[in-house]
């Protein structure tokens, strides 16, 4: 009996580790104090591995180097801001931290250079703002349905986030702001 109470209690210990790890597994993604309407659904990296990190920041890639990216220090909130089925698409912050504030000019860098042949077009669709202190690429990323999202991206020192928010501006520099970075 006193056996089976032991095994039953560190049982319940482990789940309660398990749990409190989970809830604490992205820091930096923000799960309280987000704009009205917004709900965190998912964070990145799950507990199992099941996503290869590195995929979810393909587009920080390019011609200047950053490195390869320690998947630790990457994070990807995933949050809803409408009803589900109204709109096909969800909300992101993503974070990574790069091993040094040059690195991190570059991830940005190389995410801007997507949308160059758009702005060669003259596509107005980059524009500047501020974030927390800090100043910011706004971009005006367009769907296949002809809409657009706003997305946010700067650094603070060697992190680089990028906010990929909804249609309503000021809703998408919320929910920047709620990063605290």
């Amino acid at each position: 009996m006193i056996f089976l109470s032991l095994v039953l209690t560190s049982s319940i210990g482990c789940l309660a580790k398990d749990s409190a790890g989970a809830a604490d597994a992205n820091p930096a993604i923000p799960k309280e104090g987000l704009p009205e309407g917004f709900k965190l659904v998912a964070s990145l990296p799950d507990p199992d591995g099941r996503v290869n990190m590195t995929e979810e920041i393909e587009d920080f890639y390019g011609e200047a180097d950053i490195n390869p990216v320690d998947p630790a220090n990457i994070s990807v909130g995933i949050y809803q801001w409408a009803e589900p089925g109204l709109d096909s698409y969800d909300a992101r912050i993503t974070t990574i931290l790069l091993s040094d504030e040059n690195k991190a000019e570059n991830a940005i860098s190389n995410f801007k250079s997507q949308y160059d042949a758009l702005v060669a077009r003259g596509l107005p669709i980059l524009d500047n703002a501020t974030i927390n202190g800090h100043p910011s690429l706004q971009i005006k990323d367009l769907r296949e349905d002809n809409s657009f999202k706003y997305l946010f991206l700067w650094r603070s020192n060697s992190l680089v986030i990028l906010v990929e928010g909804n249609q309503d501006r000021n809703q998408s520099l919320e929910l920047a702001e709620a990063t605290g970075f």
